[in-house]
């Protein structure tokens, strides 16, 4: 299975369509976004560019303000946010997903060896490694904003393997 990997979308309506067009026609059955959408508007154009098909899994990041409102939306639009981190069982893989803003708690996740593979976010810059039996990424800035750079991921869940994409 194929799963697309955004993070730090930051209100990038233009970038947010894009790559969920992009993701949507790579074949991607879920997209998993590490936090920091901002506004509620974002989940509802995710969902829209990648069409009903696509399961939706996020999580917040540090700069979502209105959260009760931003659930209201979400659900209306078919996105699911977990709250502060996600732990889903996909395609036989355990997968882990957490904004990233305490580098304490992101260790303990990934050196953990409860799993496959540790989706995160935060720092703005794409990081695709491996520790121990784990795979980790950090899809770098969906908003360009501070790298200039556009960016997400597409994780092969069946060889554990990982592409960046750049918009």
């Amino acid at each position: 299975m194929r799963v697309g990997v955004v993070s730090d979308s930051h209100d990038n309506v233009f970038a947010i369509r894009r790559a969920g067009e992009e993701l949507r026609r790579r074949g991607v059955g879920l997209v998993l976004h590490a936090g920091d959408w901002v506004s509620p508007f974002s989940a509802r154009f995710l969902r829209e560019a990648l069409g009903e098909g696509v399961r939706i899994v996020g999580v917040w990041g540090n700069n979502e303000g209105e959260r009760p409102y931003f659930l209201e939306v979400a659900r209306k639009f078919g996105v699911e946010v977990a709250g502060e981190a996600a732990e889903l069982e996909v395609a036989g893989r355990r997968v882990a997903v957490y904004h990233g803003t305490s580098p304490i708690l992101l260790r303990a996740l990934v050196e953990s060896g409860l799993y496959d593979v540790v989706v995160y976010g935060h720092t703005h810059q794409a990081v695709v490694e491996r520790r121990g039996g784990t795979l980790v990424v950090n899809p770098g800035e969906l908003c360009g904003c501070l790298t200039g750079r556009s960016t997400y991921a597409v994780v092969d869940l069946d060889k554990l393997e990982v592409d960046l994409f750049f918009l």
